[in-house]
């Protein structure tokens, strides 16, 4: 990491940390009470790039206009329409008047609405408010109040007024027995006599009856769906919006009125650019017509250059490999190797040869041998036969194959 990207990310952690500060300070002034068309902050709001940079930048300068203003300096905010630039270098002149650090370098900073010099100019307002906490306001709980009754309600509770009085008869006929008027009469008489001398102290007495009291009180809920209730809550936002028609017609009409000044001045800086930059207007469509010709020619151009390199792509793959055969042919020349190997077989070859003529030479000799041995014997053979026909008394023929052979 270079040492500009490490600045740049120290910037960053910098305006996030100031971010929940201010964040919190702002809290504590009840912000959101002021700013009620603007959306609450978030913890990164002023830290980072937003997407709506027009919102974004209004809603830091009216920030800066508030916090001047609880300071008692007068400031007042610009409005959307104005240049940037122009609101960026009056909060930066002014800023340098009430002595805020101003050392990030120059409006051109506070322009973004966004990072460390705008959350650094925040922090620094912020900081010059005193806040005061107040004690906690600790109100007494309202009276229970009793709900509307409406008519039908009434006639329920009757109704079961008179169910609780039927239910009560019979407890009493079912405890007492069941004999009829005479020992209803003497329960009820026992036990009006029983009430009467009854041992509870009166101021014990007082007391549980104000704790039973606000219990003894019935609540009758009516169901909202319920057309009278509609019809009343009709009739109570009726009378809300009649009050409050008169003001919102004022406010609506100074709206119209203001957005039509608006549109009339924005009508009127549109034609006096469009007669100031007519010019530039006309040059800005030869030129944007030029580019379109020159962007024509260099497609057709960038298929040309793609068919030629794709060409010579193929050509120099071809070119390689006949140089590589050609390597490979001169390589073959050049090299002895071959010949080393044919020497050596040569001498090889001789060598057997030589070796085959001696096996031939002795086994000549063998067979040689072999031969005159056999002619000795043979003829050894033939004198002992001449000898024996010698002592015989034989005679042989000069024609006779024996003596032929001997």
């Amino acid at each position: 990491m270079s040492g500009d990207e490490g600045s740049t990310v120290v910037a960053a952690d910098g305006a996030y940390l100031m971010m929940d500060d201010i964040l919190e300070r702002l809290k504590m002034l009840d912000y959101e009470a002021q700013f009620k068309r603007f959306k609450p902050l978030s913890h990164t709001y002023f830290a980072m790039a937003s997407s709506n940079p027009n919102e974004q930048f209004f809603y830091f300068m009216s920030l800066c206009s508030w916090l001047m203003g609880l300071l008692g300096t007068e400031w007042q905010t610009p409005s959307q329409m104005d240049d940037p630039n122009s609101s960026a270098s009056s909060l930066y002149a002014k800023l340098q008047e009430v002595g805020a650090p101003t050392h990030f370098g120059g409006w051109q900073k506070l322009k973004a609405g966004f990072g460390e010099p705008c959350c650094l100019i925040l922090k620094w307002l912020l900081e010059q408010i005193p806040i005061e906490f107040k004690p906690a306001l600790h109100t007494e709980e309202a009276e229970y109040e009793e709900a509307a009754v409406d008519e039908e309600a009434v006639d329920d509770t009757a109704n079961m007024a008179d169910e609780v009085g039927d239910a009560e008869n019979e407890e009493e006929e079912y405890y007492h027995g069941g004999g009829g008027e005479g020992a209803a009469a003497a329960g009820r008489g026992k036990l009006t006599d029983s009430i009467l001398d009854s041992q509870v102290e009166p101021e014990a007495w007082r007391i549980e009856l104000e704790r039973v009291t606000p219990q003894l009180k019935m609540q009758v809920l009516s169901d909202p769906k319920e057309w009278r209730n509609r019809l009343v809550n009709t009739k109570s936002h009726q009378t809300t919006l009649v009050a409050l028609t008169p003001e919102t017609s004022v406010t609506l009409e100074r709206l119209a009125e203001e957005l039509e000044r608006t549109l009339g001045a924005l009508k009127k800086a549109e034609s006096k650019l469009n007669t100031q930059c007519a010019d530039a207007v006309s040059e800005y469509a030869d030129k944007q017509d030029e580019l379109q010709k020159r962007m024509d020619e260099y497609n057709n151009n960038s298929d040309t250059i793609n068919a030629l390199t794709n060409e010579l792509h193929s050509v120099s793959e071809d070119l390689s490999q006949v140089k590589e055969r050609m390597d490979t042919r001169g390589a073959s020349m050049t090299d002895t190797s071959p010949l080393v190997k044919i020497k050596s077989a040569l001498s090889k070859l001789r060598t057997e040869t030589k070796q085959l003529e001696i096996r031939i030479g002795v086994l000549t000799h063998t067979l040689v041998a072999k031969k005159v041995k056999e002619a000795s014997s043979s003829r050894e053979k033939a004198a002992s036969k001449i000898g024996k026909a010698l002592d015989g008394g034989e005679y042989f023929d000069d024609d006779d194959d024996t003596l032929d052979d001997i």
